[in-house]
C-alpha cells in the first residue's frame, strides 16, 4: 500500500504539498482531539497573534509572487529542436520535468494562497484570549506544506537546469 502511494506520488508530484498538507493537518486534529489547550500561534497572546498574521501576508504574498513567476518562466521554455533522436528524446524529458515542476509550484502557490487569505482574515477576527485552532493549524499545515513543495520544487529545477547546462 505505501509503496503505490510512493509510486502514485512519483507520478503526481504536484500532489505532494497537498499531501503534507492533510497529514499534518490530520495530526493536529487528532492531538487536538486528545488534548484540548491551545498550542503553536493559538496559545501566543493577541497582540503577538496579529503580528505574526502581519508578518504572515507580507511573507506568503513575497513567496506566492516568486512562485507564479517562476511558472510563467518555466512555461516561456520551449523546446530546442535536437539534431539527433537522442537530442530530441533528452529535450522532451526536459520539458516533462519542467512541466513536472510548475505542477508542483502551482500547488504551492495554492498553499500559500491559503496562508495568505487565512492569515488576512485572522488578523481582523482572532482577537480572543486564546487563538482559534481553525486558523492556527490551516496556517501552519500550509505553511509546512509550502515549505516542502518549494524545497521539491526548487531541487527539481536545480536539476533541471544541471541537466540543460551538461548539453551544451
Amino acid at each position: 500500500m505505501l509503496r503505490a502511494l510512493g509510486q502514485w506520488l512519483d507520478q503526481h508530484l504536484w500532489a505532494l504539498p497537498i499531501f503534507i498538507f492533510s497529514l499534518v493537518e490530520i495530526g493536529f486534529i487528532a492531538g487536538h482531539l486528545v488534548s484540548d489547550e491551545a498550542f503553536l500561534l493559538a496559545s501566543l497572546k493577541v497582540e503577538s497573534r496579529k503580528e505574526i498574521y502581519s508578518s504572515l501576508t507580507g511573507s506568503s504574498s513575497g513567496l506566492l509572487g516568486f512562485a507564479l513567476a517562476a511558472v510563467a518562466i518555466m512555461a516561456a521554455f520551449g523546446r530546442r529542436t535536437g539534431n539527433t533522436d537522442d537530442d530530441r528524446r533528452r529535450e522532451n524529458t526536459l520539458a516533462e520535468a519542467r512541466v513536472g515542476i510548475s505542477k508542483i509550484l502551482l500547488a504551492t502557490s495554492f498553499l500559500l494562497m491559503v496562508i495568505l487569505v487565512t492569515a488576512t482574515l485572522a488578523i481582523g477576527i482572532d482577537d480572543q484570549k486564546f487563538g482559534s485552532f481553525l486558523i492556527t493549524s490551516v496556517i501552519t499545515s500550509a505553511a509546512t506544506a509550502s515549505i516542502i513543495g518549494l524545497m521539491v520544487s526548487c531541487a527539481g529545477l536545480a536539476l533541471s537546469l544541471t541537466e540543460r547546462s551538461r548539453q551544451n
